[in-house]
């Protein structure tokens, strides 16, 4: 447990958080909507420093991410903590409250058993890493003095003050955009500033040149029609450029909508085609096994340039300098940590 940063004392002993768009206003020993950070006292402490959910040494397109370093072996950690749940989703697990089940990894020992196995990357996900900022903000730090990438996985709901805290350390923001309209937020998570998931992913591209990917999670009564689909990529197009990858993903419904069946393959061949429609040059589908891996191809002359198949094997070819050797295309892809 450590001072959290992104907070302010109001009247009494209050205190007002300003990680998220929620601006939580939390009472003495309360906690916020996030359950992981508490006014003690008068001041704000996250629980979750260091305690780790989940982690592993995956491939990158385990992580649906295609365009930054393609075929590199990342560090993937998870913490505890949710800002944005949605009622098709699995409810997130709590932080356990038992101390024997809570596991801390050391920030400096992510780093080192990053090196160790050989991982060029550091990327942090499973739950919503801005609730765990102050501890991404120590391992971002050390993962850029140590050289590897790093790689934000988010569902974008952030204050630009949080992006503005990670941005100098921050290579891909690798965020989930259900819609860019309000009724799939508002059916899906009853939220109403939907907007600032999108203001935060421009705000990430355009201040601190991250790379970005869109994914978006296709749960059909939600957000499964056409036009819904042709305004999210028009939006992707218009704000942030026709080469910004966009990731379909087939969802399986659960909570409220259990039942329901996951989009079929014609929907999602049809999604994908909207997307194209919409102007964007690298639209793919992710099943999420292995067999839904995507090739990357010129959108210029079709030449294959990245081929993922089986367990992960990439191989990346026909791409000198980011350009297309067949025909001078221009090819968005991030290999280097410089900005």
């Amino acid at each position: 447990m450590q001072e959290a940063l992104l907070f302010e004392r109001v009247e009494g002993e209050a205190v007002l958080c300003r990680l998220c768009p929620w601006c939580c206003r939390i009472a003495p020993q309360g906690v916020g909507l996030c359950q992981v950070r508490e006014n003690q006292d008068g001041a704000l402490y996250n629980l979750n420093y260091g305690l780790v959910s989940a982690a592993a040494v995956e491939p990158i397109e385990r992580r649906g991410v295609y365009h930054l370093f393609p075929g590199s072996v990342l560090l993937t950690l998870g913490g505890w903590g949710d800002n944005l749940r949605c009622r098709f989703r699995p409810a997130p697990p709590e932080l356990p409250e038992a101390s024997e089940k809570r596991r801390y990894l050391d920030s400096e020992r992510a780093i080192d058993f990053a090196v160790e196995h050989r991982c060029r990357g550091l990327a942090w996900g499973y739950q919503e890493p801005v609730v765990w900022l102050e501890y991404v903000l120590d391992t971002a730090k050390l993962a850029r003095a140590n050289g590897l990438f790093t790689l934000f996985l988010t569902k974008g709901f952030v204050s630009e003050e949080a992006i503005d805290l990670l941005g100098p350390y921050l290579d891909g923001w690798v965020v989930e955009i259900l819609a860019a309209s309000a009724q799939p937020y508002e059916q899906a998570c009853s939220l109403p500033g939907w907007e600032t998931i999108l203001r935060s992913t421009v705000h990430a591209r355009k201040r601190w040149h991250c790379h970005v990917e869109i994914h978006t999670p296709l749960v059909v009564p939600v957000n499964g029609g056409d036009e819904v689909l042709r305004s999210l990529g028009s939006w992707i197009r218009e704000n942030l450029g026709p080469d910004i990858p966009w990731h379909l993903w087939r969802c399986e419904p659960a909570g409220e909508l259990a039942g329901q069946p996951p989009a079929s393959s014609e929907e999602m061949e049809r999604a994908q085609a909207v997307g194209r429609e919409a102007g964007l040059r690298y639209v793919y589908i992710q099943t999420g096994d292995e067999a839904g891996l995507s090739h990357t191809v010129c959108p210029s002359c079709g030449q294959l340039l990245v081929r993922r198949e089986g367990k992960f094997y990439i191989r990346t070819s026909g791409v000198e300098e980011n350009k297309c050797t067949r025909c001078g295309q221009e090819i968005y892809l991030r290999r280097s940590i410089f900005k």
